[in-house]
């Protein structure tokens, strides 16, 4: 199973690249439970996404080109992105719209599992998180419970039970258990 991260962070986000660390760990750790052997990669947008998706490209630039192969071939994917005005960054918004062309050219994502991680300063993680699984979920891409994380960065101390100092784990989780499920399915239709 090959698990991949996206880091939609522009530069030194600490927080989004620790939360998605942790998810990835724990992907990693569910699948040693499950006895699957799982590889996992993290991809750092802020190198890769230098031109956006225009609706009629057919042909990426090459670092995009080389990410697309790595998602076609992954099994699960985690999205991490910082919060700004109550949406994802720019990096992942343009990075979601790349992937128009491997649910277009032959439905690659169908099938595959996702998970997202927002964190912000303020209001908006829900808002993030959905701009992301919407067109996911379009694309044919599954969400599992509890991946829809988002942490606030104020809140976390006086949330109920701390869940937002958790439950991102859960995101890590979570993809790799309904991942592992998929793979046991022959095909889709």
């Amino acid at each position: 199973m090959l698990v991949v991260g996206i880091n939609g962070a522009h530069g030194p986000s600490r927080t989004v690249r620790q939360l998605l660390d942790e998810a990835m760990k724990a992907a990693k750790t569910e699948s040693n439970k499950l006895g699957i052997p799982c590889k996992t990669e993290i991809v750092h947008l802020g190198p890769i996404v230098a031109n956006f998706y225009d609706g009629f490209q057919t042909k990426p630039p090459q670092e995009i080109s080389k990410c697309l192969r790595t998602i076609k071939n992954a099994e699960a994917l985690i999205f991490a992105t910082p919060i700004y005005w109550f949406s994802t960054s720019a990096l992942t918004k343009a990075f979601v719209d790349w992937l128009t062309l491997l649910e277009t050219k032959d439905f690659a994502l169908e099938g595959k599992v996702a998970g997202v991680i927002a964190h912000g300063h303020e209001d908006g993680g829900n808002q993030a998180a959905m701009a992301i699984i919407a067109p996911l979920l379009h694309m044919g891409l599954m969400i599992p419970p509890y991946c829809a994380f988002f942490k606030n960065r104020y809140m976390a101390r006086h949330s109920e039970g701390q869940w937002q100092l958790k439950d991102h784990r859960l995101v890590g989780k979570n993809v790799v258990r309904l991942a592992k499920q998929v793979l046991s399915v022959d095909s889709w239709g």
